[in-house]
């Protein structure tokens, strides 16, 4: 017998489905980098057919895939998924809490922390809410001040927070490193707060 799927059970399945594929997206992408890596590193394997010049080419374009490409697909990873989670977060507002006023004053995630306490989340002792919180600020710094925190309006607040969180991000060069394990922790923060609105 088939069971019918009510909006509300609809809309969290969107959330979650569009953030696994923005995950998909990463690791495809990521894997694509891996795959050209071992390729470039097959002909290094060739030393005595190359030249000098071919060696350093072909070694520049390994470190562009290590040292930037894979560390700017995490940071677009990260800024996908804290979009998708604004704009589910605001689809929540207009389907659910209309009335509810939002706090400007918030930042993006933040000004809804109303909507979600009016449809009957409990966000004050929500390990999943503070992280996605402080998250807010990672995002800003890497849009406003391209990841760079003496560039950022509040580079305390980030160095405390990157401090709690020393083994998935980092300050390199006065930037901000995301390691992968930071895109797992974000996605699992943003699933307990959608599984606490669907409880709610």
């Amino acid at each position: 017998m088939n069971k019918a799927i009510s909006h509300h059970e609809a809309f969290i399945w969107a959330q979650k489905n569009n953030l696994s594929l923005i995950v998909d997206f990463h690791n495809e992408v990521k894997r694509n980098f891996q795959n050209e890596i071992v390729k470039i590193d097959r002909k290094l394997e060739a030393a005595e057919s190359l030249s000098d010049q071919e060696r350093i080419k072909l070694e520049a374009r390994k470190s562009a895939y290590i040292n930037t490409f894979e560390p700017y697909l995490r940071i677009n990873t990260f800024l996908m998924m804290v979009s998708h989670l604004e704009e589910w977060l605001y689809h929540l507002w207009k389907r659910h809490a209309p009335t509810t006023d939002l706090l400007e004053a918030k930042g993006s995630i933040g000004r809804f922390k109303p909507v979600l306490k009016e449809i009957g989340v409990d966000l004050s002792r929500s390990e999943s809410w503070m992280f996605v919180r402080g998250c807010q600020d990672i995002r800003s710094c890497l849009l406003h001040a391209n990841g760079r925190l003496s560039l950022n309006r509040n580079p305390e607040r980030i160095r405390n927070f990157v401090a709690q969180y020393s083994d998935m991000i980092r300050v390199e060069s006065d930037r901000l490193v995301l390691e992968e394990r930071f895109l797992t922790c974000f996605q699992d923060a943003v699933e307990q707060l959608i599984a606490s609105v669907k409880e709610a």
